[in-house]
């Protein structure tokens, strides 16, 4: 077969209406309902508007392909999409007892339209394959997003020996904000996840370099934001993916664990412990790391308003509207939100997706090379933004975190639904050329 060139792989398969959906959730980043009445402002107001409104129009397009989908070729919901349908319909459903009723459902249609924008991507056939090249989109639009960051913030990103507190230092982008430094450090933390499982996997110099220039300055962008979350999220990540690499990683991974543990940062130099602390805690130390910049007040906070309405919640953004902060961790956002029913479907959809790894890791299941390493790197992407939704909403609203983790969990229970089918089958047909032999050895002349 001939081999297609780069240009007519990307034309067959990514210039079609579901990546141009995809993408119209990526430009609706850093809008919201406030943008919408200028749509006849002209300029960059009609833009803007234009953005916001892309979660609708995902909505109701998406939603008619995914209806008019003939059900052979419409993929069954995976458990961990189910769970977050849950969420997300609690959370719309608590945005009725609140006025504006619309300023507090925009949210909660954002978050549908990202779970109906992944059933457009499954809506045809070879699901497997679409989510993964939805993943492979989703990588390259963080890269691009991330290349872009970095060069509106070229002139005052490195006039300070941090990137902390960029968004202050930083112009407006495009009429939004520019992302702070945990949003910064978390664009930067996906391609050193990916370039991590490639330096122990790839093969041949010129790529294994280009996996190395990719995972140094990805680590350094992450160390230089001084984001704490972005930072140990990512340390806890990379120790995670070693697991997996093979013997020689397991075993270092195992060692630098033991030896953190142990007391092994003491065969650091003195003046550079000082400096790797004072640098990764902003200078708190140790009292920075027990009130983690005012979230536990933040997090009393939630927990005593959660108890006011555990049940029913209040609503899409209900951290900024009755806590009147960012709520910093996505459980208790989830529960804000979602009330009971909402928090248990994000939860239990995360967890699905952590059995469904566990079940493929332990499942002893023969995956090719391609396919392993797809399941650690959307593994070691879940891993992220699971320690990283401690400190972080993360995934509990329409967010770039949810575009990054929805389609890494998909593609985990994708992947255990095919190798599960895969096994059945196998042992169908070992069975039936087993029928088929004991027949034939009855049939033969004196073998009764």
């Amino acid at each position: 077969m001939k081999k297609q060139s780069l240009a007519a792989v990307i034309r067959d398969d990514y210039v079609n209406l579901p990546v141009f959906l995809w993408l119209a959730l990526w430009a609706a980043i850093n809008t919201g309902h406030w943008n919408l009445p200028g749509w006849l402002d002209g300029g960059l107001a009609t833009v803007n508007a234009l953005r916001a409104g892309a979660p609708m129009g995902v909505i109701l397009v998406g939603g008619l392909i995914v209806l008019s989908t003939q059900s052979p070729y419409r993929s069954r919901l995976t458990l961990p999409e189910g769970l977050f349908w849950l969420y997300g319909l609690a959370m719309l459903a608590a945005s009725f007892q609140v006025t504006p009723w619309f300023n507090t459902a925009y949210w909660g249609f954002s978050f549908i339209a990202v779970l109906v924008a992944v059933r457009v991507f499954l809506a045809g056939d070879e699901p497997l394959r679409q989510i993964t090249r939805l993943n492979y989109v989703t990588w390259v639009v963080a890269a691009i997003v991330l290349i872009m960051l970095l060069f509106f913030a070229r002139d005052v990103l490195f006039e300070d020996e941090s990137g902390y507190g960029l968004v202050n230092r930083t112009a407006d982008v495009a009429g939004g904000a520019m992302s702070r430094a945990t949003g910064m450090a978390r664009f930067a933390a996906i391609p050193a996840v990916l370039a991590f499982v490639m330096f122990w996997r790839i093969r041949g110099w010129v790529s294994w370099s280009m996996a190395v220039a990719v995972f140094a300055g990805s680590v350094s962008l992450v160390w230089f934001m001084q984001s704490r979350g972005a930072l140990f999220s990512l340390a806890g990540t990379l120790l995670f993916i070693m697991l997996f690499m093979g013997k020689a990683p397991r075993i270092i991974a195992v060692g630098l664990f033991i030896l953190g543990l142990g007391g092994g940062i003491d065969l650091i130099p003195e003046e550079t412990q000082t400096y790797i602390v004072e640098h990764a805690t902003r200078g708190t130390g140790a009292e920075g790391f027990k009130s983690m910049s005012g979230r536990d007040r933040i997090f009393r906070m939630a927990w005593q308003s959660i108890q006011e309405q555990p049940l029913l919640g209040y609503g899409p953004q209900a951290d900024r509207r009755i806590l009147g902060e960012n709520g910093q961790n996505g459980l208790l956002y989830a529960w804000l939100s979602g009330g009971l029913l909402g928090m248990l479907g994000y939860v239990g959809g995360m967890l699905a997706s952590w059995w469904y790894f566990l079940k493929i890791i332990f499942g002893k299941f023969h995956l090719p090379a391609r396919e392993w390493d797809m399941l650690i790197m959307t593994g070691g992407i879940l891993a992220f933004l699971t320690l990283r939704s401690y400190p972080e909403n993360t995934a509990a609203l329409f967010s770039v975190d949810l575009l990054v983790q929805l389609p890494a969990m998909v593609y985990i229970a994708m992947l255990y639904r095919y190798l599960e089918v895969a096994r059945r089958n196998k042992r169908r047909r070992e069975k039936m050329r087993g029928a088929k032999a004991r027949g034939r050895y009855q049939a033969e002349p004196g073998t009764t």
